[in-house]
This record gives structure tokens, sequence and C-alpha cells, in this order.
């Protein structure tokens, strides 16, 4: 089955019921068969019994292009974009292009790129970065800049008319060890749909917010969430604008306690504990974020929480799956789901591998590489 095919397979009914249930659980609302759709009607709320399993199709598609295709090789971020003509744009920040050797390891020379899109079209893959294909650069760059000193990695993104517009984070260099880096600014990139061009940046008001951790399109919103990073802990935010006026930082409204407001520093705390990239979808009135459980310092786990409006409050904690690739050097982290691929009671989840000795970046592919999970939701009593 092609992956454009799949992606427009999206039949809500039964998923719809358990996050529905979810939902109301996280409000204390009584759950009723037609409050929940199919939830059953109980004294004790129904819980969230998730169970996981590898996406297959999306491993697959992936491994083969970047073990064989001489081009992309491994990436973070993994955000994607349904785009109108039924291609998907995969949306990476840290970039490895070039060969995979024969042993599976990672050349030392691998060109290296801050950010870069592959448009996936009927299971062909494409990958956009800017420079050339022999002297690769970052699809973005921020002007004047010099890439090892500042760059932009990719938030989350939309489409609007005839352009991608995908959320920028700046961050710059603060010292010499690899994570020595802080977060300079939002802004927004445009790019044609067609070409996946860049024909403009758009810079955000300063707020110390990373906007851009996840987008929401409802009622004629688009709803952009953003993460307060104090390190070890952080805290969602969320602003929203008129859809189609994303580039238009005068039309930006910030939640501020139960207000929108037009001040970017009166934007107050949503939830505590998501990682700085996560997801919130819409499912039959019900919102679901999914996120890496930040309230653990370096969590394997990828959890669920649920709210009947995108402001929250969210609720009702789940935990969805827990990495297996956690472990000694090697970290996961920014899971987040992709509602164009749920299907019946299932959501597709992606999160990102990675390892603080840089020597197995290198030494295996899979140590830096998105991994594709199916994430099937059931109902059942809650646990006493």
């Amino acid at each position: 089955m092609s992956m454009r095919r799949r992606g427009r397979r999206i039949g809500f009914t039964t998923m719809a019921a358990a996050v529905t249930a979810l939902a109301l659980a996280a409000t204390g609302a009584p759950v009723t068969a037609s409050a929940a759709s199919a939830a059953p009607a109980h004294p004790a709320l129904p819980c969230i019994q998730p169970t996981a399993t590898t996406n297959t199709e999306l491993t697959t598609l992936f491994n083969d292009y970047g073990d064989t295709a001489g081009r992309w090789t491994g990436a973070d971020s993994s955000y994607s974009v349904p785009l109108p003509d039924g291609r998907t744009a995969w949306i990476y920040s840290d970039t490895f292009l070039g060969e995979v050797n024969p042993d599976h390891s990672r050349p030392a020379d691998s060109p290296f790129v801050h950010n870069s899109i592959i448009v996936e079209d009927d299971g062909a893959l494409t990958t956009y970065t800017g420079g050339t294909t022999d002297a690769p650069a970052s699809l973005v760059t921020v002007p004047g800049g010099d890439e090892a000193q500042n760059w932009y990695w990719f938030g989350d993104a939309t489409v609007e008319g005839g352009s991608l517009r995908v959320l920028l984070l700046e961050f710059e260099k603060t010292g010499t060890g690899v994570f020595d880096f802080a977060f300079a600014g939002s802004a927004i990139a445009s790019f044609d749909l067609a070409t996946m061009t860049l024909t403009g940046t758009t810079e955000l008001p300063e707020s110390g917010i990373h906007w851009g951790s996840a987008i929401l399109e409802d009622g004629g919103y688009t709803y952009v969430y953003g993460v307060e990073d104090q390190q070890s802990q952080k805290w969602a935010h969320l602003a929203r604008v008129p859809s189609g006026q994303l580039t238009d930082p005068s039309a930006w409204r910030y939640l501020a306690g139960s207000s929108w407001v037009a001040d970017p520093t009166a934007s107050t705390r949503v939830l505590e504990g998501v990682s700085n990239e996560f997801s919130v979808q819409k499912v039959h009135g019900a919102y679901l974020l999914v996120t890496g459980d930040a309230t653990e310092a370096l969590s394997a786990k990828i959890v669920g929480y649920a709210a009947l409006s995108p402001k929250g409050p969210f609720g009702h904690k789940t935990l969805l799956y827990t990495t297996p690739e956690t472990g000694g050097n090697v970290f996961t982290y920014n899971a987040k789901a992709h509602p164009q691929f749920t299907h019946g009671r299932t959501i597709t989840i992606t999160y990102n591998v990675n390892s603080f000795d840089t020597a197995d970046v290198y030494a295996d592919v899979a140590n830096y590489r998105p991994r594709y999970i199916d994430v099937t939701a059931t109902l059942g009593p809650c646990a006493p």
C-alpha cells in the first residue's frame, strides 16, 4: 500500500471513543455510552490500555531509503505534514547525509546539516536541503550567521494556501561541548509547495518561548504550542492565530490564564512535563496530546494527555509506550503522533534516538534514526 493512500485512511470511531473517555476522565465528568460513543456506562471511569507495535511500512520505507539512496541517513524532529496533493512533507532538524557503510556504520566525513525536508510521493522519497548535492547546507540558515555558531532547528509545520509554513527555532553555540547551545528566538519559514524552495522568513516577537512544538488546525484557528524550557522542567504554552494568518505576527494572540492577549510575554503555562516537541490532535471532539515524559530525567516513557479544549486543562496522564533503546549513552526524545496516519483505534507515533557519545552515532546509523510505532488504544477499567 502506498504511503499516499494510507495517509487518507482515517477512521476515528473506536479511537474517538477511547480519547473522548480519556478526556472526560481528565475533567472528572461521568462517562456514559452517549458521551464516549462506545464507552461503557460504568461507575468506574474507563482507562486507556494501549498496546504498541512497530509500524513496518514507515520503518521499511525510511530504513531502505537511508541505507541505499546515498542521500539521507538519519535525522531528528520528524514532524510530518500532509500536502494538498496527497504527498507528505517530513520535517527534520539535525540531519546526516551521504552513504552508509556495508557494516551499517556512518562514515566519519558524512555531511551534516541542521534542517532538511523529505517529501514522500506515493512511496518515493526526495530529500531537500540547501547548497548542492556535493556540498549540502541547511535548507534554512540564520541570515548573516555562521552555522557553526548559530542555526535553525525546525518545529512543526502547516499548509496555508500555496505555502508550507515551518516554525523555526534559532539556537546559538555557548561553548565547545556538543550540548553547549542556547535558544535565541523563533521565526517562520515559508516554502513553495511544488519545489520546497524557501520563499521567505518571518521573525516572531521575543518571548523566551520555543514556539512550534506542535501545531493544531481547529475551528478557524491555527493553534501553535510552544515550550518554556528550564532544563529539568518544561511547560507547554499556547498561542493562536486566525487560519491563514500565521505569518502576520500582529494577528497572534497568546493564552494568558483564560484570556487571549497580544503580549507574547504574558503567555502562561498550560501543562508541565512536555518535551520540546510533541503533538496535539483532535479526535471526535477531544484533544489528545502525545509527548515524551519530561517529568522524569531522560525518560523512556511516551505518554498521552487529554482535554476537551485545545487550551486544556490536559489530564489523565496515560503511559503509551516505553522505548527499548534507552540505556547507557543512548537516549530517546521528542515523541509525537501523526494524525494523518490515524486509522481505527491506532495512532502512529515517532520518536528520536541519539547518544551522548557521538561515536555511537557513527558506529551504527540506527543510533541516530527515527523510530515509527503504532499504538492501539482500547478501553478497560482503571486500576484501583
